[in-house]
């Protein structure tokens, strides 16, 4: 059964890769981190019922946090040795299931409700970048979504039009995310790519006195279960329908929107710390010179970085509003994405083993590898996708603007939605900010600045050009 249907596509295949291999990327990162995220905190001592009680303490005694959230607390407290244990087990089969692509809208769920736990419970702490869960349980959201999406035919291996739709557990396998690469070919790359994991782990500091232990049971893990999601593709089929062309493009967007509010929102708050004046960002620079776990050549120059921050400052102020405006409107969406990449990238390298903790204490946890590298996974994915859906067109004008968002969306939904926009911009305006805490004015300050983004982004899909 399973060569037949392996087949089926094969010729196919090798021609044009199945669209879905954009989401099942996506997919392959988000398992690792979750996979990373399980085995780190269980050697820290992090997956311990005494441990997340602690934190469950901190948000009942601590005024701030919203009320919605501290009754929560209350509640999970005499059971929190069972809280523990299944979050952490969700996170894990989460982790699991996205990287062999198997059930992926289960795994995504999952992984979306456990990192919004993680979020509700951690966000306010010391040691936690508001985005740290909250961006990965995004993700994890808009992938569950996407994936419930696609119903995909297969084309039968004659040149005729009809097609028979794909088995109910084949669907479930998913699809193939590289038909072209031999199994021995994934494995070599499998090994390459968790060597490089298994070096970023070990910078990281992630794993508290457990480091190299943590390392290499992550990278391994992630590795023995991506090989065995190629072994899978044996049961898989490849999934070729001009429908599902179309449905990657557009679920590729909400990512790249979500990696654009987030930025819009990272701005304000950078700006609320005082990190976007000169000598507040020669403060930040310096603090990953000293604290840094980089190659000596790296802090280096980032101290000259420090020495000419009147220089970088600006630009890299211009860059990330004008980054985070583009990605939102859904603009020069190629070259933008992965420019952003590249600093996402750069931040991330620059970042590991340095704590959250504004000033960086030593002595704290570092901050989780995966809090800015996931996003820089996932920006790239859809930088890619971009790259090489415009070189299909060959278009300035796609280039610039790309195809239609809304194409399936009509006037009068159109008008409904700005009507809807404008009466939460209403509300955001005459309702101010209940606490002065700089995540809570940077939240509301990117609501407010979302919102006309959003009607520009609906204006402008009329120079769209049509999708084909």
């Amino acid at each position: 059964m399973h060569n037949s249907s392996q087949t089926l596509d094969t010729n196919q295949g090798k021609a044009a890769p199945s669209s879905t291999a954009w989401l099942a990327m996506i997919s392959l990162f988000l398992g690792a981190a979750c996979i990373q995220l399980v085995i780190m905190r269980c050697l820290n001592g992090k997956m311990a019922p005494q441990a997340f009680a602690a934190v469950l303490e901190q948000h009942i005694r601590t005024e701030e946090v919203p009320a919605a959230l501290k009754s929560l607390a209350i509640f999970f407290t005499p059971h929190i040795t069972i809280l523990t244990y299944s979050l952490h087990f969700a996170i894990l089969l989460a982790g699991v299931l996205l990287i062999l692509r198997v059930l992926m809208t289960l795994g995504a769920l999952l992984m979306f409700v456990s990192f919004i736990v993680l979020w509700g419970f951690t966000y306010m702490g010391e040691n936690s970048w508001f985005f740290e869960f909250l961006s990965p349980a995004l993700y994890a959201l808009v992938l569950a979504v996407s994936i419930c999406s696609f119903t995909p035919n297969i084309q039968k291996p004659s040149d005729q039009a009809s097609s028979h739709p794909t088995p109910y557990h084949q669907r479930l396998l998913g699809s193939i995310l590289a038909p072209d690469i031999s199994f021995l070919s994934w494995c070599l790359w499998v090994i390459v790519a968790s060597s490089v994991l298994f070096a970023i782990f070990l910078m990281s500091r992630n794993g508290g006195n457990h480091i190299l232990l943590a390392s290499l049971l992550s990278s391994i893990t992630i590795a023995a279960l991506a090989i065995l999601s190629k072994f899978l593709d044996r049961y898989r089929m490849i999934f070729q329908t001009e429908q599902s062309n179309l449905l990657v493009g557009h679920w590729i967007n909400l990512f790249t929107i979500t990696i654009g509010v987030m930025l819009i929102f990272q701005v304000y708050e950078d700006s609320l710390l005082n990190w976007f004046t000169v000598e507040g960002y020669r403060g930040l620079v310096k603090s990953y010179v000293e604290y840094g776990n980089t190659p000596l050549w790296f802090r280096n120059a980032l101290a000259w970085v420090a020495e000419h921050a009147n220089i970088f400052m600006p630009i890299q102020r211009i860059f990330e509003v004008s980054a985070a405006i583009c990605m939102v409107i859904l603009v020069f969406r190629f070259p933008i994405v992965l420019l952003t990449t590249g600093l996402f990238a750069i931040l991330s390298f620059t970042e590991f083993g340095v704590t959250n903790v504004w000033p960086p204490t030593p002595g704290k946890p570092p901050a989780w590898v995966f809090e800015l590298l996931l996003t820089t996974l996932v920006s790239l994915t859809c930088g890619l996708y971009y790259f090489f859906d415009m070189l299909k067109h060959k278009s300035w004008r796609y280039c610039l603007l790309g195809s239609k968002i809304f194409d399936s969306i009509s006037r009068f939904d159109k008008r409904l939605l700005f009507s809807l926009f404008f009466m939460l911009w209403i509300i955001a305006l005459s309702t101010p900010p209940t606490s002065k805490e700089s995540d809570i004015l940077a939240l509301h300050l990117t609501f407010l600045s979302i919102v006309p983004l959003f009607y520009i982004l609906l204006h402008i899909d009329r120079f769209r050009i049509e999708n084909k």
